[in-house]
């Protein structure tokens, strides 16, 4: 895939002000496999970010933003929301262009990403939002993305990478959480309630979508093309379906569609890396012998110590509640093939928990 061997301008300028260092490259399946992995998600673009000092001291081979990597629609001095337009969605990922801690991630470490609500450009937005289009092109201006690109020309901006040779190939799907999106239903909730707890409804309606028929049809193809462990990144969280926020348990039978075409397509090495909540947490769904990791990390300057009271039947590592990252090391030499170690890392750089898991 050319795309893989081309130069992310992961610091781009949206006007006219010149890029912001060196442009990092991505590695290509014919050069050596990854084994350290680092994501993240929800990070406001106008005040200090130091957390991305400490992933990009821990050399990563590729950083994973899973959304919100700008809140585009919202007033961090007045706390609350806003309408956006093309202009100010262009000032403010130029805000975050010019943010030191960003660019020193960036001028070092390879990066790809999708997004979420608050960079899509409205808080609770799906297919109705009328910028879509123009936030896409905006957002892929950003990320450098190839004026030919196949993601330049289909609706969405979801992805797929492949890196690594035979034996020891990742490939990394972003999903568009957003584009496709049936608007969610709102939940009646008690006076009390905290937050965004509670705050959808479950949509059971069988035309309710999250990714689109066209979205559905390429997912499907890329799970069955081979790879040794394969990371399927949503901004939102499948396997938590409980605490009725932005996540795919309000479209319950997208949400078993998607385990579905896992367990029928691609099972034994496929693990779901999550954001949205502000806070870290590994869950697993397991039912018989198929299990299905969901590991999310959320909170890169900000964070919740409500939401993780919300229930969880599926927790099997975690909750923290502080800004956080994930850290996903792989060990290609394993005789599991790969073994992986998945870690929360804190903001000073520390595991604050570790879950060990292996391809079946």
């Amino acid at each position: 895939m050319d795309r893989k061997r081309r130069l992310i301008l992961q610091s781009g300028s949206l006007l006219g002000l010149g890029l912001a260092g060196m442009p990092v490259a991505i590695p290509g399946d014919d050069q050596r496999p990854l084994n350290r992995i680092a994501f993240g998600s929800c990070a406001f673009q106008s005040v200090p970010q130091p957390i991305f000092r400490q992933i990009a001291a821990l050399k990563p081979d590729l950083y994973l933003s899973l959304g919100d990597t700008i809140y585009a629609d919202y007033d961090i001095e007045k706390k609350q929301p806003y309408d956006v337009t093309p202009e100010s969605l262009r000032r403010e990922w130029q805000v975050l262009a010019d943010n030191p801690d960003w660019k020193h991630l960036v001028n070092r470490v390879p990066l790809l990403a999708t997004w979420d609500n608050h960079d899509y450009g409205h808080y609770q937005a799906g297919a109705e939002f009328p910028l879509k289009r123009e936030s896409k092109q905006i957002v892929l201006d950003f990320l450098g993305e190839p004026a030919d690109s196949p993601r330049r020309q289909r609706e969405g901006i979801y992805d797929v990478n492949l890196f690594g040779p035979a034996g020891r190939r990742l490939q990394v799907i972003l999903l568009d959480t957003r584009t496709f999106k049936t608007p969610q239903t709102l939940a009646p909730r008690p006076p009390d309630a905290k937050g965004s707890l509670g705050k959808y409804a479950a949509n059971s309606d069988p035309d309710a979508t999250v990714l689109g028929a066209a979205q559905w049809s390429w997912l499907e193809q890329q799970l069955a093309q081979p790879a040794e462990l394969r990371l399927l990144v949503s901004s939102g969280q499948v396997v938590a379906d409980a605490k009725g926020m932005d996540e795919w348990g309000n479209y319950p039978l997208e949400r078993q569609r998607l385990i579905d075409s896992i367990r029928d397509i691609s099972p034994g090495n496929t693990v779901l890396l999550s954001g949205n909540v502000h806070f870290a947490e590994i869950s697993r769904y397991s039912v018989g012998e198929f299990e299905l990791l969901d590991f999310t990390s959320s909170g890169l300057t900000h964070f919740n110590s409500t939401y993780p009271e919300a229930q969880n039947r599926w927790r099997v590592a975690g909750p923290y509640a502080g800004e956080n990252f994930g850290l996903i090391e792989i060990d290609w030499d394993s005789d599991r093939k790969p073994r992986v170690l998945l870690k929360a890392m804190n903001i000073n750089g520390e595991s604050v928990f570790e879950y060990r898991w292996s391809r079946r």
